[in-house]
């Protein structure tokens, strides 16, 4: 197992090559990282399908199998689960307002970032005081997982949320110069711009198809932002300026 899961890491480092030397390419070549790119995605996905036994190869656990469950450790492990898909639901209501967040990517990361420091913490007091949770290979495996990936995904959605719902009121209005546009793919089509903010800094921005068809490229256009409780400005409204 540990053969399969160098190969599959070799595998996506050569993949990274081509997609890094041609990512910026706007001629014939642009199309040439896709295949890579796919062919990298499909390993990295096995490595993620296999990865309970990946770790169980790495750091045996103490049991495969335990006929007799304690309660605690049967709470801790429905406790997780849960946790990620709480969590899951929660950064998907909440995923809208962290595109129409200024820095809102560094938002989301900072946050998920303290929900990982939670989840080693909790990780720590659990090994410490039930080491009996971490035995068993599957309960080990969804322990583990829900509490990294779920306080992760809690800590971004809970940031979010508190930033833009217990914003100022106080409204400011900037202007800003669309760069580019684009419409994301799939069944539910997306409708988004681009905006050069101070410092060349670019940030991209979720809107209506009404918006989208009203404005275009190089043109300037005017934010309402409120100031969000954790000092990340929230655009609420885009606006057209009349000539």
């Amino acid at each position: 197992m540990r053969k399969i899961f160098y190969r599959k890491l070799f595998y996506i480092g050569l993949c990274i090559i081509p997609i890094t030397l041609f990512a910026d390419n706007k001629g014939i070549f642009r199309l040439v990282p896709l295949p890579f790119f796919l062919f990298g995605m499909y390993q990295l996905m096995q490595i993620v399908a296999l990865s309970q036994i990946i770790i169980d190869d790495f750091f045996p656990p103490k049991n495969s199998f335990e006929k007799i469950t304690k309660p605690f450790d049967k709470f801790v492990y429905y406790f997780s689960s849960t946790l990620f898909f709480i969590s899951l639901l929660c950064l998907i209501f909440e995923i809208t307002n962290f595109d129409n967040t200024i820095n809102g990517t560094r938002l989301f990361w900072t946050a998920g970032f303290v929900g990982i420091l939670i989840a080693i913490l909790l990780t720590a007091v659990l090994k410490i005081k039930f080491p009996s949770v971490y035995y068993e290979s599957k309960r080990r495996y969804v322990v583990h997982f829900g509490l990294f990936v779920g306080f992760f995904l809690l800590s971004a959605a809970v940031a979010g949320f508190v930033n833009h719902h217990y914003a100022d009121s106080d409204k400011i209005y900037k202007r800003f110069t669309i760069i580019s546009k684009g419409i994301s793919g799939g069944r539910s089509k997306e409708y988004y711009i681009h905006l050069i903010f101070e410092n060349n800094n670019e940030e991209r921005f979720s809107i209506g198809k009404n918006k989208y068809n009203n404005f275009e490229e190089d043109e300037e256009i005017e934010l309402c932002l409120l100031k969000g409780r954790l000092g990340f400005d929230y655009v609420t409204e885009f606006n057209k300026i009349s000539k």
